[in-house]
């Protein structure tokens, strides 16, 4: 039996499907009450009840840790404390299952890396709350012996924040280079990530972290470009300040935040578009045998021609 947390987030569902096409059994536990994932069993309940969690351990051979708060939207330290370490610390202390696998981000390293490509070995050097968190849950995982998986951005199909934003301005062709376009950026695709996941159950070794990623890099200017090319429009070629998108952010959060909608735009979405951050994916190759298979080129098509069919969803429905 394998227990999936978070199994109702973008990537846990995507893991979830994975497992069940390996014909695995699936246990997931879920907070929301009333949760139903098909040919999944189902305890409902917080990862922060302990009861709730002993009950869910019973007969697990695999733990894959998912549930997160992440830092998109303004969220309380305490209640991403609780959820992130306490939570992570509650499952750690109710499992005997053989592995425990844990989804940890790349944001352990911080905007400013002490290494560039960083690797396994990089020191620590979160930047913010959700970074310092994903630090002491993996800390906690590697010590009593589980697998960290640490994965940049992700992109792809559902992964939509920021995009829709980027691409409606490029529509627009008031989309501009955030800084110099220089900066190299190296995410993940969905499947890849799921693969990586999958391969950590099989080979993972015990207290040991794997850095993944994507198999290409491109910088801010060619990833923009390549957007453009399938939406059918003129590259950006202005440039605007980083400091000056950040605080466009950060109104377009507050300005989201007094109407009670969802915000296209938070100030994560410029950090992960602007920062400078490649890794080095080798020991998850050597160890895992992960060969990250989805491109740049290959991705951007997924990401317009899901931007354009949400589009035009929405305006058929606003008629």
């Amino acid at each position: 039996m394998i227990l999936v947390t978070g199994s109702s987030g973008r990537v846990g569902s995507a893991l979830v499907a994975a497992l069940l096409k390996r014909n695995e059994k699936v246990r997931a536990l879920e907070k929301r009450e009333g949760a139903k994932l098909q040919g999944v069993e189902m305890v409902q309940g917080d990862i922060l009840d302990a009861e709730t969690v002993e009950r869910a351990m019973k007969g697990v051979d695999v733990v894959y840790h998912l549930a997160a708060i992440v830092d998109y939207h303004p969220v309380p330290d305490k209640i991403m404390y609780n959820v992130n370490v306490i939570g992570t610390k509650v499952l750690l202390e109710h499992s005997d299952a053989k592995k425990f696998i844990y989804l940890s981000s790349t944001g352990v390293y911080g905007k400013n890396m002490k290494e560039n490509p960083a690797n396994e070995r990089t020191e620590y050097n979160p930047h913010s709350y959700y970074g310092k968190t994903k630090m002491m849950a993996e800390k906690m995982v590697l010590g009593k012996g589980g697998v960290v998986i640490r994965s940049p951005p992700i992109f792809g199909p559902g992964f939509d924040q920021g995009f829709d934003f980027v691409l409606s301005q490029l529509e627009k062709g008031s989309m501009q280079l955030i800084g110099n376009g220089e900066n190299r950026i190296q995410w993940i695709h969905i499947s890849d990530l799921i693969e990586a996941l999958l391969l950590a159950k099989d080979r993972g070794k015990p207290g040991e972290a794997y850095l993944v990623g994507g198999k290409e890099i491109m910088t801010q200017r060619e990833l923009l470009s390549l957007l453009a090319r399938y939406l059918k429009v003129e590259s950006p070629k202005k440039k605007i300040p980083k400091t000056v998108a950040q605080t466009l952010a950060y109104y377009k959060m507050f300005e989201a935040g007094m109407t009670g909608r969802k915000p296209r735009l938070v100030p994560e979405h410029i950090t992960r578009i602007t920062d400078n951050r490649t890794f080095d994916i080798s020991k998850a190759k050597r160890e895992l045998g992960f060969e990250p298979k989805i491109g740049y080129d290959e991705a951007a098509k997924e990401i317009v021609e899901e931007y354009l069919r949400n589009k035009n969803n929405a305006a058929r429905q606003s008629l």
